[in-house]
């Protein structure tokens, strides 16, 4: 009698479904779900000689810096399709009020920066085009001490508030450096170039799907901005099916929408800025800001950080949209009068914060006019801030064997 069955072994994939310690992990260990995954690519090259060594306690005795939003003006803007073609200036939609209990489409997930060194070199050179897009769009601010991204301000603010150490710990980041801010010199040969490089969506990507709500579309944590977008620049009709047959606004299925960038100038602690900020929907000549949060994480929405960016970015609204699995729960509005209004030492923390940034900025300054030709990166090691030569470093091959 022969067997019913096929004895030979299959080689299937081994997909794990359960990770230790996964609930209830402290605040500052690793995610258990990243502890069998090497952390994301993250660097051009390990500086190993550095210009100066920075670290937040250096700053603690810095002098306040002070910038309210009258001081902040627009000099020009610009958007891109699709297809990449560029308008000048910009034609940013008006606002359609969001409505409780829309569902919003979720997008894939992020994807890692590429790990060879070539497609890596690609990768930053296709993201650092700042100084040609403000040639175009604002061509007599160019003679600035500093221009920049918003994000770039952002992120060196979370390393003078002592939360940027602590949140890349915490995603395995901690034995290897990360590229915050690409510095260059400006060819008209007076001011500093800074661009954002460190993405956390990137660093974060490609994680396994945690189980919270188990339905056929799982995405690894994509976003749902896109179809928040979409629904507030006023194309909440078009939809797609979940898998459940309910309708949801589409997200980038329905095709990508236009970016919007405005760029604006400002005076702070003695230098001058031009920073270029995203735009989402503006209203009555008002600019708003649009961001999301799910219901369970709301809290890691910080006034502080909120406050500073609608600062940057001469933001009239910030509207915050709580969603649970891409349902619409909350949408709250929250202008800079709001802010302050319920915390009334903002604009003093804010000013200690700029200060810090201000003093960090103007030492970055005398490192980079001493040295050689750049490009240079400020990148964080250990806690510390490593300001050195934006470069691949070949290793040596004994000590790649060791």
């Amino acid at each position: 009698m022969s067997n019913n069955w096929d004895e030979e072994i299959l080689n299937r994939e081994v997909v794990r479904n359960y990770y230790y310690g996964q609930r209830g992990f402290k605040k500052n260990q690793i995610d258990p779900r990243l502890r069998d995954k090497e952390p994301a690519r993250m660097n051009l090259g390990h500086v190993t000689e550095a210009m100066s060594i920075f670290k937040v306690e250096d700053f603690y005795r810095a002098e306040f810096a002070k910038l309210d939003g009258g001081s902040v003006k627009e000099v020009g803007s610009y958007q891109v399709s699709p297809s990449g073609k560029v308008s000048i200036p910009a034609n940013v939609p008006k606002y359609s009020p969001i409505k409780r209990g829309k569902r919003l489409e979720k997008e894939p997930g992020f994807k890692r920066p590429p790990t060879e060194d070539e497609e890596y070199v690609k990768y930053v050179d296709e993201k650092c085009n700042l100084y040609e897009t403000a040639k175009e769009a604002a061509p007599s601010s160019l003679d600035k001490d500093i221009i920049c991204d918003r994000g770039s301000l952002m992120t060196l603010l979370d390393f003078v508030s002592e939360t940027l150490t602590p949140y890349l710990n915490k995603r395995k980041q901690y034995a290897s450096a990360v590229d915050l801010v690409k510095i260059s010199k400006s060819p008209s040969g007076k001011g500093l170039v800074m661009e954002k490089l460190m993405d956390t969506d990137k660093m974060l990507g490609e994680r396994p799907y945690r189980g919270g709500w188990k339905r056929e579309e799982v995405s690894n944590h994509g976003t749902f901005k896109p179809a928040l977008q979409r629904l507030a620049q006023g194309g909440g009709k078009t939809s797609t099916t979940m898998c459940t047959g309910l309708q949801q606004v589409a997200g980038t299925t329905a095709g990508e929408l236009d970016e919007y960038f405005r760029f604006l100038e400002f005076e702070l602690g003695g230098l001058s800025f031009l920073t270029k900020a995203r735009a989402h929907v503006q209203n009555d000549g008002g600019y708003i800001d649009l961001n999301h949060k799910n219901f369970y994480y709301q809290d890691e929405v910080k006034a502080l950080s909120t406050y500073l960016k609608m600062i940057f970015g001469k933001v009239d609204k910030s509207i915050l949209v709580v969603q649970r699995s891409g349902k619409i729960h909350e949408v709250v509005e929250k202008t800079v009068e709001d802010i302050t209004e319920k915390q009334p030492m903002i604009a003093e923390a804010a000013e200690r914060r700029l200060g810090r940034i201000v003093t960090l900025l103007k030492e970055v300054q005398k490192a980079v006019d001493s040295a050689d030709k750049g490009p240079w990166v400020l990148q964080w090691q250990r806690g510390q801030l490593i300001l050195g030569k934006f470069e691949l470093v070949e290793v040596a091959e004994e000590m790649a064997v060791a």
